[in-house]
């Protein structure tokens, strides 16, 4: 199975597609994001990736970071 993200631009389009789908019986789910939904707070709204982000903001609070220079970045 292959998942697509699609940044859908206003309601036009994502009754379009949504119709192009349906016409087609495709399963999808429907996730919101918009320009009001916090980053982190939609990245928290999963519970592995939360238990991710929290280990490693434990780690940034206690000083456990590597800085690398930008130009070294791709070495």
């Amino acid at each position: 199975m292959t998942s697509l993200t699609v940044k859908i631009h206003n309601e036009q389009e994502e009754k379009v597609l949504l119709a192009f789908l349906n016409s087609l019986n495709y399963e999808y789910d429907e996730d919101l994001i918009d320009d009001k939904t916090d980053t982190t707070e939609y990245l928290l709204s999963g519970e592995a990736m939360k238990k991710h982000l929290e280990q490693s903001m434990k780690e940034a609070e206690e000083g456990k970071v590597k800085s690398i220079s930008i130009n070294d970045l791709w070495k």
